[in-house]
Formats: C-alpha cells, sequence, structure tokens
C-alpha cells in the first residue's frame, strides 16, 4: 500500500483541491491511503477533511502546537499503513493518475525515491483544472508552466534516458521538492526522516534528499523525475520577501551541519542550483586530478615558501596537509585524508567558521579551477574569517581547458581583477611554486598586505 502524507497549516480551501483531486485517482481506493496532519490550524481543516471521508481511506492527525512541516511529516509517517510514502504538499492538486505512477509494481527494482512533476498553472490553467478535474492537454500550457526539472536527459548523439538528471545525474539531491515525491517507508526511516529544526520554510526537503544521497553512498541513481507523476501547484498568496529572509540562517545551518564541498557549494549562490549541478561534476574531476598530480607542492615547502610565524593561527585547504599542521595553530581542511567529523571536505567558498577565526587562510592549487562567482566568493569569505589569503599556486598543475573546466595559471591577470578590491600581491616565486598574498584594504584605502 501507498501512503499519501499530506501535512498542512490552515489554507484549506487549498486542501479542498488537494483532497477533490485524490477522490479522482486511477489507482483503486484500497491501493493508497492519505495521512493528514494539521500542525495546529486556526482554520478548520478536520472539516475539510471529514467532507472527504467518505471517498478516500483517510486519516487525520493534529499537533496540539505549530512545529513546522519536518515534524508534521514525521508524525505522518508514524501514522502511516503503506510500506511506500508519497510526500505531498496541502496545496497540490493530483492529476487523475498521479498516485498511479507512484505506486511500485512487484519486481519493480527502479530507482527507490521517485520524483513527480509540478505545473505552476496561471489562471488560465487553474480555471480549466477546476472544470476539468485536472484533466489537461499538457501540450496547451505556456512556457512559464513547466517543471524547472523538464531538460533534455541526454548529450547529442547519445540515447535519450527518461530517467536520467544528464547534468544532473551526479546531484539528484538538490531537486527532490516534497511536494510529490515518494520512497520506501523503509528508507524514510533509516535516514531518520526530517530534521525537526527545519520549523520555517525552506530547505528542509533539500536536507532530506542529501541525506537520502549520502545514505546511498553519494550515488545519484537511487533517484529517478518521472514527469508522468503529475501535479499542479494550487495559486496561494506568498511572502517570499520574509520566506527567503527566514530561509537565510538555513545555509550557514547546512554548512556547518554536512561541512561538505557537496552542500558548500549549493548554497552559494542559493538561488541558482542549476549552475551547481552542472559545475560540480568538473570540480570533482580536477579535484581527482590535483589528488594524483605528481608536479603538486607539498604542503611543508608552501609553509616553508610563505612564511608564515609558527604562533599564527591558520586555516589550511588543500591536499596532504599533515605536515601543515606540525606548526602553529593550524586547522586543516585535508582533501587527501577521509572525510569524517575532524577531517570537512570543503573547498572554502562557504566556510562553517566564526569571523576571524584565523591570522590566515591558506589554499593549496584547488582554489586555481573555481569559475570566477565561486573563486570571488572563497576570497570573500577567507577575508571574512581570516585577516589574509594565500592562494597558492603549483607552477608544474596544469590542465589543458578542453579536458575539464581548467585551471588559473596567469596570475597577472588574476591580480588585475582583484586589486582594485582588496591588496594583492605575489610574495613568493619560484619555478616550482607561487604564492598571492590577499588582505582587505583599510578604511582610508591604503591597507597594507600582511
Amino acid at each position: 500500500m501507498l501512503s499519501v502524507i499530506i501535512p498542512t497549516y490552515n489554507q484549506a480551501d487549498c486542501l479542498q483541491l488537494t483532497l477533490d483531486s485524490l477522490t479522482r485517482q486511477s489507482a483503486g481506493r484500497d491501493s493508497f491511503e492519505v495521512v493528514v496532519v494539521d500542525d495546529a490550524s486556526v482554520q478548520d481543516v478536520h472539516a475539510v477533511v471529514r467532507r472527504h471521508e467518505a471517498d478516500l481511506d483517510l486519516r487525520y492527525v493534529r499537533h496540539d502546537a505549530n512545529r513546522g512541516r519536518s515534524a508534521a511529516r514525521n508524525s505522518g509517517a508514524a501514522a502511516a499503513k503503506g510500506d511506500r510514502l508519497l510526500l505531498m504538499d496541502a496545496d497540490s492538486i493530483a492529476a487523475p493518475d498521479m498516485v498511479e505512477h507512484h505506486l511500485r509494481a512487484p519486481g519493480d527494482t527502479g530507482p527507490d525515491v521517485v520524483y513527480g512533476r509540478r505545473i505552476e498553472p496561471s489562471w488560465g490553467t487553474f480555471a480549466e483544472l477546476r472544470r476539468n478535474g485536472a484533466v489537461l492537454d499538457e501540450h496547451a500550457l505556456l512556457p512559464m508552466e513547466g517543471d524547472h526539472r523538464d531538460l533534455p536527459q541526454s548529450t547529442p548523439g547519445a540515447p535519450a534516458d527518461p530517467g536520467a538528471f544528464d547534468v544532473y545525474r551526479r546531484t539528484g539531491w538538490m531537486f527532490g521538492f516534497t511536494h510529490n515525491l515518494s520512497l520506501p517507508r523503509e528508507l524514510y526511516m533509516q535516514v531518520g526522516g526530517f530534521d525537526e529544526a527545519f520549523v520555517q520554510w525552506g530547505y528542509e526537503d533539500t536536507d532530506f534528499t542529501y541525506r537520502i544521497y549520502r545514505h546511498n553512498g553519494r550515488d545519484s541513481s537511487c533517484f529517478r523525475y518521472d514527469p508522468a507523476a503529475l501535479c499542479y501547484h494550487a495559486p496561494h498568496f506568498r511572502d517570499w520577501t520574509t520566506e527567503w529572509e527566514k530561509t537565510k540562517p538555513v545555509l550557514p545551518f547546512l554548512v556547518d551541519k554536512y561541512r561538505h564541498y557537496d552542500i558548500e557549494f549549493f548554497t552559494h549562490p542559493s538561488d541558482n542550483h542549476r549552475r551547481v549541478a552542472r559545475t560540480l561534476p568538473f570540480y570533482e574531476d580536477c579535484r581527482e586530478f590535483l589528488r594524483v598530480h605528481p608536479g603538486r607542492v607539498p604542503a611543508d615547502r608552501v609553509r616553508k615558501a610563505a612564511g608564515l610565524p609558527d604562533a599564527a593561527s591558520s586555516l589550511w585547504i588543500g591536499f596532504d596537509l599533515a605536515a601543515a599542521a606540525l606548526a602553529g595553530q593550524t586547522t586543516t581542511v585535508d582533501h587527501g585524508a577521509d572525510f569524517g567529523p575532524g577531517n570537512p571536505h570543503l573547498f572554502g567558498v562557504r566556510t562553517p567558521y566564526a569571523d576571524g577565526s584565523f591570522d590566515c587562510a591558506v589554499h593549496l592549487d584547488l582554489w586555481r579551477m573555481l569559475t570566477p562567482i565561486d573563486l570571488s566568493a572563497l576570497i570573500m569569505d577567507s577575508l571574512r574569517i581570516a585577516d589574509s589569503a594565500l592562494l597558492v599556486m603549483s607552477k608544474q598543475v596544469r590542465r589543458d581547458p578542453a579536458d575539464g573546466i581548467g585551471m588559473i595559471d596567469d596570475l597577472g591577470y588574476f591580480l588585475s581583477l582583484v586589486t582594485p578590491r582588496y591588496e594583492a600581491a605575489v610574495t613568493y616565486d619560484d619555478e616550482e611554486l607561487a604564492v598571492v598574498r590577499l588582505a582587505r584594504r583599510g578604511a582610508d584605502g591604503a591597507g597594507a598586505v600582511r
């Protein structure tokens, strides 16, 4: 059996449309149940539920106090009887065969997590939905009404794979939204359900799908986007300014929670996940290129060239940093060692460290592969957490841009980019390596590089 979990807080009229749509499903009533979790609504949500009890296998759960959508979904999952859960929002109108597409046939070995499609209807489309019982000619939809996950599914010359995310295949967790998502109940429980620390709107579903991704060994093959599993988003008032302001603290919370570059890049910039999805696979390829490159200058050689005082507190990001940690008050992010609680894997574009935590942030080669937007973020974050930043270039490490994203080699051009804003200079240069030191300008614009 499939259990449809619907958290709701007020929005009784939207819930009416959602439950109406579930009464018209092609799947038999005995194949699914509906669990509505009322998160302490002021409106009479229970009355809406009662109106549908004759037509649905329907149960109502109510919280005495408002606890947020994460807690509401967990309460719904705890009350559910099905071995598979379909997470819906109370403002999602199901197409007549939506539930059928989320049901799993015996022996189905496809991906565990199915992302359904959601259309953002115009007023004209919404009127048609209400007249025709969520039956629409999909070809008549306006371009703005599509799901942003409706992308080409294969590269030119390659066979189409309708179950793949194409460029998103390595970052499928970024695109799972709980308005129309199904998964095994067992998997839900294995990853611990939703994190109830998320009480405001936003990112609790990303946190959930990322934990599934990690549970699956950072393999996106557990996710499948099925555009045939279709729902429509009922129009309702959104205070976007307030909602986005409330989500701002969530981004550093996510970075601190996971301390991995997956989340680090996802949260910068927070409004362009398509760009991140396209870029991250190249960063990972370059990261592996650096890991095994024989021309990479070792950390102890860099420490001598940089001339950091033993008493300086510093953050080092790179590979094989044990030698760097032997002197001074050093914190390392070592991509050459296993990821774990004591060794985050970050690139430095958004770190979890407090303002002014270090005297210096030292970046060994990884910075060279970043796109201009991410490199700018790395510099800004480095000079947030430290008084100065050292960007180290191993001169024997080069990568042809045709092989991937490429790497910075022209320090003259790089300096021309940053000197209008920061104090910047090459402070060490020999045939093996070069070191660029950056620092914030003083209030009078005449600060010195330290």
